[in-house]
């Protein structure tokens, strides 16, 4: 997999400028950075960029409004469900007859594997939740706790020209970039970069966005990656992220 996704990035020819994006009064102070952002070591021009993403995903007080989230691995053989507002998640794997129940808000983890509890695989589901939840949705998590963000200028992908926006996790050993519809301000490509690398672990497709619920959502990807059977949920059994 990793050879493949090496080839696609080989294939890609990427060139940046340094003109900033174009942003319009009406995304202005109406996204929020979470607390815990690393505001100081932004820049404004990447600020902007991220506020008008959120924009054209639907809206900050649109995304705040949702409060379940669910759907399904690449393969189909995980099932993911996230209650947003109160920051949980189960993770549920047919690949073992798993189950793992996640608390976002402490990182404690809990996961069974046919009806025994299973601390290796409760840190294996959390990891794979985190790597689930920004193939979902990174574009709405731009200024999250710990996030810093940096604007690189425009990049040329697949013959198009895209503004480019990096996002630096905290402690992190790598970034991630997003690469913007410099009209529509969608996130249309993806990538990892590995800590001191300038070489991309993986190029994807951020694409076939679908309105749920005022908000847009990335599902069904057109390489086959990421997530599928992505659904906005208004109920939820909450004994889902308490009991196995």
């Amino acid at each position: 997999m990793r050879r493949l996704l090496f080839l696609v990035v080989v294939g890609l020819t990427l060139n940046c400028t340094s003109e900033k994006p174009k942003d319009t009064p009406a995304t202005l102070n109406l996204n929020p950075e979470e607390e815990g952002f690393n505001l100081a070591a932004s820049d404004p021009a990447a600020i902007q960029l991220a506020d008008s993403i959120m924009h054209a995903l639907g809206g900050r007080s649109n995304w705040d409004k949702v409060r379940f989230i669910t759907w399904k691995s690449a393969d189909g053989l995980v099932s993911y469900y996230w209650d947003k507002q109160e920051k949980r998640a189960r993770v549920e794997d047919q690949g073992d007859a798993s189950v793992a129940l996640i608390n976002l808000s402490t990182g404690e983890a809990r996961a069974q594997v046919n009806g025994n509890d299973d601390p290796a695989k409760a840190a294996l589901s959390n990891a794979a939740f985190s790597r689930a939840l920004y193939e979902l949705a990174l574009p709405f998590l731009t200024k999250s706790k710990d996030f810093s963000l940096q604007y690189m200028g425009e990049d040329t992908l697949a013959k198009k020209r895209y503004n480019s926006l990096v996002i630096i996790p905290k402690d992190s050993t790598g970034r991630y970039k997003l690469f913007v519809d410099k009209t529509e301000k969608l996130v249309r490509y993806w990538s990892y970069y590995p800590a001191a690398s300038n070489v991309a672990e993986f190029v994807l497709p951020f694409d076939n966005y679908q309105k749920q619920n005022e908000i847009i959502l990335s599902s069904n990807r057109s390489n086959g990656s990421g997530p599928k059977d992505v659904k906005v949920e208004a109920d939820l059994d909450k004994k889902m992220f308490t009991e196995f």
